[in-house]
């Protein structure tokens, strides 16, 4: 008779509070997509490679912009120091190759998984063709209202990387 009496009260509260959490949960995803929001400036890239030493990333100019919602986001990047064409209209295959290799592009659908701590993003547009439809996993973690982290899922990481993160900052309005 207890046992029954035990699992009815908890059955009542699951019943009560049960919305209560489903209303936490999508007000926590809101709360998350608020931060998300609007233009952020890149401000370092750590690599850290397999023999255990660092490097920043190449590209390290960059933004990454999201919709008011964080539904959708795009990304530019850049290698700050390509070599500069010896012509401006006709650069040599070498030079388009370098040019090509030192920047990045994208626009992507974005899923916010507050839970679990990690957005996945499917590419809607991508510099790279192969790219397009393809999804891909980033942990965030944010700093305040104006700094954020998003480290790249493992699975993505090509050796000698084995950790990718991206800092941050918030551009001012």
């Amino acid at each position: 008779m207890k046992t029954v009496v035990a699992v009815s009260i908890f059955l009542s509260f699951g019943l009560l509070f049960g919305p209560l959490s489903s209303a936490s949960r999508a007000q926590s995803q809101d709360a998350i997509a608020k931060q998300f929001a609007g233009m952020w400036r890149l401000v370092s890239n750590p690599q850290r490679l397999a023999d255990g030493t660092t490097r920043q990333g190449a590209n390290s100019a960059a933004y990454a912009f999201f919709d008011a919602h964080a539904r959708h986001m795009c990304f530019i990047s850049m290698n700050p120091n390509r070599p500069q064409w010896k012509s401006e209209t006709a650069p040599t295959p070498e030079e388009g190759l370098s040019a090509i290799r030192g920047f990045g592009a994208y626009c992507a659908t974005v899923e916010i998984h507050p839970k679990e701590g990690f957005i996945v993003r499917q590419y809607e547009i991508n510099q790279n063709p192969n790219a397009v439809g393809r999804t891909t996993k980033r942990w965030y973690t944010f700093q305040g209202t104006n700094r954020m982290s998003l480290r790249v899922d493992t699975p993505e990481l090509n050796l000698p990387v084995v950790e990718n993160t991206l800092i941050w900052e918030r551009v001012a309005k």
